[in-house]
């Protein structure tokens, strides 16, 4: 048999692969409290995005429904959300998009006295995205 050819087949078909993988996507860097946190937002999630004037109308997501879908998505892992769970609750605009706005949802993972926090950021259309956080070192 031979191996060149073999080479050549694995090489397109990997390379298929990861195009067809590959979605390019805006990265949210935001400062929550203590916590530095990173987010990427697919731009195909952009789409018939809801744009806010907040000098104009109220956000077309409220709060409650913000923390339902926070619960929704835990569910949909199933991990159930405590209400007591919620602990912080931050509406920001997206760098470089002007019109653009989120949410960033803190709630507490475990409910013992040491709790660990996670970040989410959800979007004015509902969807949920986790964020990876990284706490701020002491200098």
């Amino acid at each position: 048999m031979n191996y060149k050819w073999l080479l050549l087949l694995l090489t397109l078909t990997a390379s298929a692969v990861n195009a067809q993988s590959y979605q390019s996507s805006i990265e949210i860097i935001e400062q929550f409290d203590d916590v530095k946190l990173v987010a990427f937002i697919r731009e195909s999630d952009l789409e018939n995005y809801p744009q806010w004037n907040p000098m104009k109308e109220a956000p077309p997501l409220t709060i409650s429904k913000v923390i339902k879908a926070v619960h929704d998505y835990h569910k949909k892992n199933n991990a159930e959300l405590a209400a007591e769970t919620v602990n912080e609750i931050e509406l920001k605009k997206m760098t470089r998009h002007e019109k653009y706005w989120h949410y960033l949802v803190k709630i507490k993972v475990n409910g013992d006295d040491n709790s660990r926090y996670q970040v989410y950021v959800v979007l004015l259309n509902g969807k949920v995205i986790p964020a990876l956080t990284e706490t701020e070192s002491y200098k």
